[in-house]
């Protein structure tokens, strides 16, 4: 089992107590990124579980790579969808059977006919919480055609009201790595450097230093899709706007790229709804909300919805 470093302890603690429930036994890789709760977790799991119930292997990336290349019975990896590619070709190697939870380019949906405040609260939420380092987070945002300038401001004034300071509000987290930060200020870049319209959401004016990783919440209008961020999974506080016109376009968009982990649609208009539903795939839909299938218990996660009726 390889777990991520967002959410550290949710999710490594959570597929091996399932696993463990089940009769299984595990080992653990956590990710290097955190590497104190990593250390924590091997000192814990040691303290509390005999070797061959469960253990935890500790270590950089090329520890990982030889992690997934053991013949288990099965492995489990949530991550990136460009390492769960490498994690995959290991383990058929072996034959080893795989469940990959990856991430991906969640689309935010905003219908004409939809609560905007509300719509506009939701996707601010969900795009900040862990400051967009979260697998399910909206990861763009597609509104009617002409509303982009408008809704930007009122996602301006949502991010505002959610984190009034950054840099001293222990709610509004850092970015996770230099490495990741640098990522992040290089898609903005490039985005400014090809003439979108990027707008920062820094409320107290604050300065937000490299060493500390606290990163604005940012806004971008009108990137072309060859952008890097239009075309990779941000995973961090950067939300792009693009404008639709008929729903037949925002449908054409998401499905232009891969399948999205997740997907919410916002509106009233049930005929735009059951199309959406319909004629694009993911892995998980919020209707009129965001994240909130993920804390459905006795819902499945992941795979995909295909068609759904209502």
């Amino acid at each position: 089992m390889v777990s991520p470093w967002n959410y550290p302890f949710q999710l490594a603690i959570a597929p091996a107590t399932a696993a463990l429930a089940a009769g299984n036994r595990v080992l653990l890789k956590p990710s290097e990124l955190t590497p104190n709760f990593s250390d924590l977790l091997a000192r814990l799991v040691e303290e509390h579980f005999s070797s061959d119930e469960m253990s935890v292997v500790v270590g950089d990336a090329e520890v990982g790579k030889t992690f997934v290349s053991m013949p288990f019975d099965h492995l489990l990896f949530t991550g990136s969808t460009a390492v769960g590619r490498q994690v995959a070709l290991a383990a058929a190697a072996n034959l080893t059977p795989v469940t990959l939870e990856l991430g991906g380019k969640s689309p935010a949906i905003f219908d004409a006919s939809c609560d905007l405040d509300a719509a506009v609260a939701s996707v601010a939420y969900g795009k900040l919480l862990n400051a967009g380092q979260t697998c399910i987070a909206p990861d763009y945002l597609m509104v009617p055609q002409g509303q982009g300038a408008a809704i930007a401001a009122k996602l301006a004034g949502a991010m505002t009201q959610l984190y009034p300071r950054l840099g001293d509000n222990p709610d509004y987290t850092a970015i996770i790595s230099e490495r990741h930060q640098r990522r992040l200020s290089d898609m903005i870049a490039e985005a400014r450097e090809s003439g979108a319209d990027v707008t920062e959401v820094n409320p107290a004016n604050e300065r937000l230093g490299v060493s500390d990783r606290k990163m604005a919440p940012v806004l971008v209008r009108n990137a072309g899709e060859s952008l890097r961020l239009m075309r990779e999974e941000i995973f961090g506080p950067v939300l792009p706007i693009v404008e639709y016109g008929a729903v037949d376009e925002a449908i054409d968009h998401v499905n232009r790229g891969e399948r999205p982990l997740a997907l919410y649609w916002f509106g009233k208009n049930s005929a735009n709804r059951q199309r959406i539903m319909r004629e694009t795939v993911a892995g998980g839909v919020t209707i009129n909300d965001s994240m909130m299938h993920l804390v459905q218990e006795r819902q499945p996660f992941g795979g995909a919805i295909i068609h759904q009726s209502f």
